[in-house]
């Protein structure tokens, strides 16, 4: 029998698989010589560093494609197929948790790597190429991070976004970048798809290739030892060093999962562009964002390129500037200039969050952000997230704010009625009673126009069920509804058409005091009011010239969709209105 013949015997069919598998890809013998390389004077915790990011780095290739399973990349859906994946995924929440955390540990981690390289010396010859691959890697991760943030779609996402690529598009060229990764000047659909591109596709593949070879420079150089520790026997790198990183990255994966647990990601309000808010970048870009608090104005290029810059150009040439022998220790041309690096961003970093802190602006910006987030929710408990990805009632109540209807109908000094519970039994029982009450047409040019309903008991609740019938609501008995119609007829009819009568019939009275309640609290009828409540069907049938110049005006400028979100938001009570 020769070395290289196959084995015969034990193992049969499947032995045969494996030695022929073995013969056309080389794997098996590959892990071996791989797992028996030596380790010049002994494993090291501070071997596992670069183990631990190839770990980190396949925790976010799997909870990346887990996540992609879930993800609408498109402006309308990206917020609520993450929110979907938040709260009724199975483990969703722990995966994109820890998709997220799992990002920053990549940068801490690869900083430790850079400084236990740069102890060691393992940045200089001949492992220049290894460590500039490694500089060249970290840029891709903050790359990762800027293009990760804009597609959540939320405040916070979107408000960062606009602020990163704002101080990039400050910078000489950076106008032609900025415009290239969004797709235009917009924060819409161009951006968001290019932004998941980046993220998803073209970054990874970067990074991966990167990754390759960068450990193909490591393998080929081996790790190198810490410059006056005690010669030290060799051992193999199974299975001394594989524990150690085994090890590490273990308490990496626990780290990141208490985080997820205790601390959460969240995921604040949809992205309103119409909004303000106080934005921040993520922690790792602190230092730039307080950096250029102190360089205002003429000085800012120096925060957004000048420095960076420089730090970026020191970092790649550190092996060329430190030409001691590969035996010795950091040469203080490149440890002092690189320590007082990261005290200044660790420094400007903690001074961000400080001054956060104490910012009494800044901390009532978040405390309506986090309004802003428990509505949105309030909302989909209501009324749910459509098939398109869209929260309708939070999407009603944005626009009631941002077209100024707020302004109004929240205030109590303003001649406006409230809307909270608008289209609800209990609201019109209370609209009947007190019509000229603060909450309806009080301090309003109707004021006075109505009087108070008087019937009392069961022969209120019929006139209520059969108001209530004319929208479509089947609340009450076909008796209670007769009996109310029967009311309506004797007592409201003097101001009020018949419900039956449309504009043309022969008896209807295009004059009357009263607006139309045909469909009353109804889908249409309730756009009819948005739309135009002073025409003459509506309530402008009870004003004068004078009093209609001081109505609601007519709302003629919104859109279909607009209108009907709206009224989508009304019809389920206004819910978030004031009062």
């Amino acid at each position: 029998m020769t070395a290289a013949g196959p084995r015969r015997g034990g193992g049969g069919a499947a032995r045969r698989v494996l030695d022929g598998f073995e013969a056309r890809t080389g794997l098996f013998g590959g892990v071996k010589t791989l797992l028996s390389t030596e380790v010049a004077g002994g494993a090291r915790f501070a071997y596992a560093l670069g183990g631990v990011l190839v770990f980190l780095f396949v925790i976010e290739a799997i909870t990346g494609v887990a996540m992609a399973a879930v993800y609408t990349p498109s402006v309308a859906g990206a917020w609520g197929s993450l929110h979907y994946l938040e709260h009724q995924v199975v483990l969703g929440s722990l995966v994109r948790g820890i998709h997220y955390f799992a990002s920053s540990a990549f940068i801490v981690v690869v900083v430790l790597h850079m400084t236990q390289a740069l102890l060691y010396g393992a940045h200089r010859r001949p492992r220049e190429a290894t460590w500039i691959v490694g500089v060249v890697l970290l840029l891709a991760l903050l790359g990762f991070g800027i293009t990760g943030r804009f597609l959540r779609m939320d405040q916070h996402g979107y408000w960062d976004t606009r602020v990163a690529t704002g101080v990039m598009g400050s910078a000489p060229g950076g106008d032609i970048l900025k415009t290239l990764m969004l797709g235009g000047q917009r924060y819409g659909s161009e951006a968001l798809t290019r932004f998941y591109a980046l993220h998803v596709f073209v970054l990874p593949g970067v990074f991966g290739l990167l990754t390759a070879l960068h450990l193909a420079f490591a393998r080929r150089h081996g790790p190198k030892p810490r410059p006056g520790a005690k010669p030290a026997p060799s051992q193999p790198w199974w299975p001394y060093q594989t524990l150690r990183t085994v090890v590490l990255s273990g308490v990496v994966l626990a780290t990141l999962i208490a985080l997820t647990l205790l601390v959460g990601v969240g995921l604040e309000a949809p992205a309103d562009p119409a909004s303000a808010y106080e934005a921040r970048p993520d922690w790792y870009f602190r230092f730039l964002f307080q950096l250029l608090h102190y360089l205002d104005g003429p000085l800012a290029l120096l925060g957004t390129v000048v420095l960076p810059g420089l730090a970026v150009v020191f970092l790649i040439a550190t092996p060329f500037i430190d030409r001691r022998a590969p035996g010795e220790g950091p040469s203080k041309r490149t440890l002092i200039p690189y320590a007082l690096m990261l005290v200044g961003v660790a420094t400007l970093t903690i001074v961000s969050f400080a001054d956060d802190a104490g910012n009494e602006r800044f901390q009532k910006a978040m405390a309506e952000a986090d309004e802003a987030t428990a509505t949105a929710e309030q909302m989909i408990a209501l009324g749910g997230i459509d098939a398109s990805g869209r929260i309708p009632l939070f999407e009603g109540l944005e626009l009631y704010r941002d077209k100024g209807c707020a302004g109004c109908h929240d205030g109590t000094k303003t001649p406006s009625p409230g809307l909270a519970g608008y289209g609800t039994r209990q609201r019109l029982e209370a609209f009947l009673a007190h019509p000229n009450g603060e909450a309806f047409f009080g301090k309003t040019p109707l004021d006075g126009k109505m009087d108070a309903v008087e019937a009392e008991g069961d022969a209120r609740i019929a006139l209520v069920d059969y108001l209530r019938s004319l929208g479509g609501h089947a609340e009450g008995s076909a008796a209670s509804v007769e009996r109310g119609a029967a009311a309506f007829v004797e007592d409201c009819t003097d101001c009020h058409n018949a419900p039956a009568l449309v504009a043309g019939m022969k008896d209807y009275a295009v004059d009357a005091a009263g607006p139309d309640l045909a469909g009353l609290y109804g889908f249409e009828w309730t756009r009819a009011v948005v739309r135009n409540a002073g025409h003459v069907t509506a309530y402008g049938g009870s004003l004068d010239k004078d009093e209609a110049k001081k109505a609601m005006p007519s709302y003629e400028e919104l859109s279909d969709e607009e209108l009907s979100r709206i009224v989508t938001w009304l019809l389920a009570g206004a819910p978030g209105a004031k009062r």
